[in-house]
């Protein structure tokens, strides 16, 4: 086995980087079909395009206001990292969140007709609660 090189597997109709492998030279291997191979160089990583001369990574995922609470709920505490303490968030901000989140799926409801499971129990949850 000689030295392996780092390559990336381009999809030659987008430049999107497929995937990033090891490659050992004095082996034979089948490239993917409509592929390209391209010299592995920082930043190539799947997800990231190549447009023939470098990489460029994907912009990053930035969550919707109503995946964030789903995710975390409307938040009871805050955490202050400079002092290490949790404090307690006033009700009305907790009522704020749970209004706004309602406010949220009834939208998307509305314009998709369609919630997930998860977000159609919620809903229900918050609407017992108003």
């Amino acid at each position: 086995m000689g030295v392996v090189e780092r390559k990336a597997i381009v999809r030659e109709s987008d430049g999107y980087v497929v995937n990033v492998c090891l490659v050992d030279p004095d082996v034979a291997w089948e490239i993917p079909s409509g592929c390209i191979v391209v010299d592995d160089v920082y930043p190539a990583q799947p997800g990231a395009t190549w447009d023939g001369s470098k990489f460029t990574l994907p912009d990053p995922y930035v969550p919707t206001r109503l995946e964030v609470l789903m995710d975390e709920g409307p938040l009871t505490q805050t955490y202050n990292s400079e002092t290490r303490v949790f404090s307690d968030r006033p009700a009305e901000d907790i009522a704020a969140d749970k209004t706004e989140l309602l406010g949220l799926l009834q939208a998307k409801l509305s314009d998709t007709g369609d919630l997930t499971w998860k977000e159609m129990n919620k809903m229900l949850a918050l609407e017992r609660e108003s």
